[in-house]
């Protein structure tokens, strides 16, 4: 996206996005970062502080030698607010009240950057300098085993900003992203909508027999399919977003709820068969229903042409690991290529005519933000299976 964009909407929706202390907290953990060790840190601002400046200016001299960001800083801040603000943050990583605040600090420091519209690669290789610097002080004024203990806490505490910042970066700028591509499938829907119900109208005005209905009805058809797009890459959007909430799930009464929604013909009915010992899994309850909607609508679309159609929907403990479950859906519609199966799995890839190619892409990624695995199985000549492993509750 560009930088200008970035800025501009995120100055104006983001800048007070409330830092997530759970994730950012599980960073810490990962990196076993304790609430003491900042107060460890604290003990040594009286070797490091004193470098405050030096460290500004060695960051400004090194980026204004690069021709990429010298553009940035000979028409940004002026050199002397620069020196100031990576003084600041240099005196923050060494002066922490206590660990939510460095949390939030490092948070908004990833704000103001995608704000600011840097290109994280260089906030990468700003921590890189930093990490050079603390070390070459180090090395200057501790002894060798006391400035190995100190060296390997600021490490990981270093870590931990980058990873805190990085999440930032990321979140702020999917999130300004989301925001663009809401606008946009919601300017793209309102003209279809326009265009459907003309087509409609001017359809109702000519004969059966005019050619002109085989026409209408390919741009109805059409018409749906982009609808269905715009449908599909909002809720696309939507599950990257959302963190999901795991809570105990019924399977059954979610799939039964799914195939009502679906609304398969009456004369077909989907088979289900599952595990009673296993009746439910551990899941967002919004994205469990968004996976198996997609799923079997993908199924259902596949037997469309066939006689007699079937779908078998079954469940069981995995064999590679207890903690969850397999569910499989088997459809006998054509099989696709063994060879492509991956493929299905990109965004606007499909091998139906009226396909969106989003359907599993949006199965997919739901399964993988609820801990589990998603994958297809073909048999040419037989049909095709969609592995759903989730953990159980």
């Amino acid at each position: 996206m560009p930088s200008g964009i970035s800025a501009s909407l995120n100055k104006a929706a983001f800048a007070g996005m409330p830092a997530p202390l759970d994730r950012l907290r599980s960073f810490q953990n990962q990196l076993g970062v304790v609430e003491e060790d900042f107060a460890r840190i604290n003990a040594f601002s009286e070797v490091f502080l004193p470098e405050k400046i030096e460290f500004a200016h060695r960051i400004f001299d090194h980026f204004h030698s690069i021709p990429a960001t010298r553009i940035i800083l000979d028409h940004g801040p002026s050199q002397e607010r620069m020196i100031q603000v990576w003084s600041h943050w240099y005196e923050s990583f060494f002066r922490n009240r206590n660990e939510e605040a460095f949390l939030v600090s490092q948070w908004r420091s990833g704000l103001n950057h995608v704000a600011a519209g840097i290109d994280h690669r260089y906030i990468s290789l700003a921590y890189a300098l930093v990490r050079k610097f603390i070390r070459e002080i180090a090395a200057a004024k501790f002894e060798p085993d006391e400035g190995i203990q100190a060296l390997d806490l600021m490490d990981r505490v270093l870590d931990l900003c980058l990873l805190v910042e990085t999440d930032a970066f990321i979140t702020s700028l999917t999130k300004c992203d989301h925001e663009i591509i809401r606008g946009i499938a919601h300017q793209v829907r309102n003209p279809l909508m326009v265009i459907g119900g003309n087509v409609l109208r001017l359809r109702r005005q000519i004969p059966q027999d005019d050619p002109k209905q085989g026409v209408y009805d390919t741009m109805l058809l059409e018409a749906n399919r982009l609808e269905r797009m715009v449908r599909n890459v909002a809720t696309y959007n939507e599950v990257f977003q959302r963190e999901p909430q795991a809570v105990s799930c019924d399977l059954e009464a979610c799939l039964k709820t799914v195939v009502q929604e679906l609304h398969p013909a009456e004369t077909f009915s989907i088979d289900i068969r599952l595990d009673s010992d296993h009746p439910t899994v551990l899941a967002d309850t919004d994205d469990l229903r968004i996976i198996f909607f997609h799923l079997l609508q993908n199924s259902l679309e596949n037997v469309m042409d066939v006689h007699p159609p079937m779908i078998r929907v079954t469940s069981e403990q995995s064999a590679n690991n207890q903690k969850f479950l397999d569910v499989s859906i088997f459809n006998n519609g054509p099989a696709p290529d063994p060879d492509s199966l991956e493929s299905l799995f990109t965004p606007f890839f499909s091998t139906k005519a009226l396909g969106t190619g989003f359907g599993l892409p949006i199965a997919r990624l739901a399964v993988r933000k609820n801990l589990g695995h998603l994958s297809l199985h073909s048999e040419p000549g037989v049909g095709t299976t969609c592995l759903v492993t989730l953990p159980v509750s």
